[in-house]
């Protein structure tokens, strides 16, 4: 980076570029006295007690990861002292360093120095006086120790004159216009600045949704029979809370005789008609089995039929376990059975009917509720119109419960994906379901939750966007403020595309590489439209 200068003769309203320039007045004042007023209808800077009209300086403003350098100095001229006015901004804090020293390396081929500077002179302002050994272009770097390390800013290079008189002469060209707003109102307001970057951004369809339990991942354990509770063999009931296995007995009933031999002969019926289905969906497995295999019906057609047969194997399961229940009754007194209440999953019992021994329960009453939340469904509904324009992958965010703006992946990253996308419109609400299923090991999702679902329709690939605090509206036209130099802005009016989340899609105002103000633009728009010159001082 090479510094050019201009005189302040020639200067607008306000002067800024990345390297930026504005009348001065060389002074014979010491560091500490040093004046560096913004004052004057042209917001020049005064260094001294009088503005020289013709003489030049320097800005500079460069940015580390950890910090940013806004440094003024008059072109250096080989064998003289030339002060560098070096403000030094903590991007993490947004305020001035206020204490440490900072150093200069200075480098041009094979020849290097250091100027070190012990402390500020004011927060954030440091005013070394560098001389250079000889003229031409110098690489600068500055070191600011932190952390027991030197966090390098890289100030690009520096050119050093022969004599003063090539210095005042050499050409400068034209400086652009700028708001002028000073280091110490940025400091004050906690102003920071971001680069833009070119991103991949993702317009997403704002839904309603519910958490809904994923079909057979919730069971209620009913009575087959009315009849008197009996402890299960382990001795207690299962308490709210504690985690069941799917086939533990959680409780016992015994029936009347009278009902039980009935029940039995009921079962026997049952019995037969579940051979019946799980003969059926037996064939029906084989028979898609081999449509899959001859690439006739599809792997989910095959899904389908396995997921019929595993069913119908589980529903004669159960059925022999309660004719067993009526056979060998356990733990019974006076003679009669008991049939057996077992947990039809694994999973945490969230409600327990009041249980007491010897309490008689009626038939077809839930007595206990068994939920494995670790996988759910995710009920989202779009309004019609929008629905067309989902897009083919699908792709969707919710918004966290209780922590808006933050956004938990539901499908990407998430390891969901989407079961149903429903081809009808539900005809009272005119919605369109779009159903996903989530891993929910740690439990962030509570079932009959309520929750807002991002559903992607279209992206754009590789687009310049800025964060959403970074745009102000006036007079309905978004705008933003771009860091031209240490202390002067510039106005953008901006033709915005897609909102992803937080970051909004720049068309047109705005090119990647450039420094936007995030935080304090609402107060550098005031600066720019204020008709007032600020009496302010800007004294090192």
């Amino acid at each position: 980076m090479k510094p050019s200068f201009f005189s302040a003769a020639s200067c607008g309203p306000a002067v800024l570029c990345l390297v930026l320039f504005t009348g001065c007045k060389p002074t014979t004042e010491s560091p500490a006295d040093h004046g560096h007023s913004h004052s004057g209808s042209n917001g020049g800077h005064s260094h001294g007690e009088e503005a020289a009209v013709e003489a030049k300086v320097a800005q500079i403003t460069a940015h580390s990861e950890h910090y940013e350098v806004f440094a003024e100095h008059q072109p250096p001229v080989a064998g003289q002292a030339t002060r560098f006015i070096t403000h030094v901004t903590d991007l993490h804090s947004l305020e001035p360093r206020s204490a440490g020293g900072i150093k200069y390396v200075l480098r041009q081929g094979d020849q290097m120095f250091e100027h070190p500077y012990a402390s500020p002179n004011k927060p954030g302002i440091y005013i070394p006086a560098i001389t250079f050994p000889t003229a031409g272009d110098w690489r600068a770097t500055l070191l600011v120790p932190t952390d027991g390390t030197n966090a390098a800013v890289d100030l690009g290079e520096i050119r050093v004159f022969s004599d003063s008189q090539t210095a005042q002469e050499a050409d400068i060209g034209e400086a652009p216009e700028g708001i002028s707003f000073l280091k110490e109102q940025q400091w004050k307001i906690l102003t920071r600045t971001e680069l833009v970057m070119k991103r991949r951004l993702v317009e997403r369809l704002r839904a309603a949704a519910t958490v809904v339990a994923k079909p057979g991942s919730i069971a209620e354990v009913i009575p087959p029979m009315a009849g008197r509770l009996v402890a299960p063999p382990e001795g207690e009931f299962p308490r709210l809370g504690e985690r069941v296995v799917a086939g533990q007995t959680m409780a016992l009933v015994q029936p009347a005789f009278s009902e039980a031999t009935a029940k039995l002969g009921e079962t026997e019926g049952d019995i037969a008609r579940a051979r019946l289905v799980l003969a059926q969906a037996k064939r029906d497995f084989e028979r898609v089995r081999l449509l899959v295999e001859s690439k006739t019906e599809s792997q989910q057609d095959l899904e389908l039929a396995q997921l019929s047969f595993d069913s119908a194997e589980a529903e004669l399961a159960a059925t022999l376990a309660i004719r067993t229940s009526y056979l060998q009754g356990t733990g019974a007194s006076e003679g009669l059975p008991t049939v057996a209440l077992k947990s039809p999953i694994s999973g945490v019992v969230v409600t327990a009917r009041s249980v007491a021994l010897g309490q008689h329960v009626g038939a077809d009453a839930p007595i206990f509720t068994v939920l494995n939340p670790e996988m759910v469904w995710i009920e989202a509904r779009l309004p019609e119109v929008e629905a067309p324009r989902v897009s083919s992958t699908k792709d969707a965010f919710a918004e966290a419960p209780g922590r808006p703006g933050e956004f938990i992946p539901l499908t990407v990253g998430g390891h969901g994906w989407l079961v149903f996308a429903s081809p009808q419109v539900d005809p009272l609400l005119h919605t369109v379901a779009f159903v996903y299923e989530v891993p929910n090991p740690d439990g962030r999702f509570r079932i009959g939750e309520h929750l807002t679902v991002f559903i992607e329709s279209v992206h754009a690939d590789n687009a310049v966007a800025i964060p959403d605090s970074a745009i102000v509206e006036e007079g309905g036209q978004p705008v933003a403020f771009v860091q031209a130099g240490g202390e002067t802005f510039q106005k953008r009016e901006l033709s915005l595309g897609l909102r992803d989340g937080n970051f909004v899609q720049v068309l047109r105002g705005i090119q990647a590489g450039e420094r936007v103000v995030t935080e304090g633009a609402f107060a550098i728009r005031l600066a720019s439209v204020s008709t007032v010159i600020p009496a302010h001082g800007h004294v090192h």
